[in-house]
């Protein structure tokens, strides 16, 4: 699998890259700039986990409506994606978990397209 480009603009970006599979814990790269800032972070998510986020972001995706945590299995680092009444997303969360020397808190402001390039990276696991 290729990296997959969530958000790409100037200023804001959400790369989510697949590393490896260890029983059924899946190991992504993730990397977030957020203006002048970017940050780095492994995360590992249970299979059943992402049979869950896939469910959910496609019920988000149908009704426009409704949130998605993705949460990392071994530190407290997370993503939300949130989508408003009226189909407008944002993404935020924490790259890093607390523990670690650095951490990047961000959040991004963008539309429903993002959501189907999660679903498909997603469901291209399962």
């Amino acid at each position: 699998m290729q990296n997959d480009m969530i958000i790409s603009t100037g200023d804001k970006e959400l790369t989510i890259k697949y590393l490896y599979t260890v029983e059924d814990y899946f190991t992504f790269n993730i990397r977030v700039k957020s203006g002048e800032f970017s940050g780095v972070s492994n995360f590992c998510i249970s299979k059943k986990m992402i049979y869950l986020i896939v469910e959910r972001l496609t019920e988000m995706h149908k009704e426009l409506k409704g949130s998605c945590e993705i949460v990392d299995n071994d530190s407290d680092a997370y993503i939300t994606l949130s989508m408003d009444k009226y189909g407008y997303m944002s993404i935020y969360g924490q790259i890093g978990g607390s523990h670690e020397e650095h951490l990047l808190k961000f959040k991004y402001s963008t539309d429903q397209t993002v959501l189907e390039r999660v679903i498909k990276l997603f469901e291209g696991l399962l």
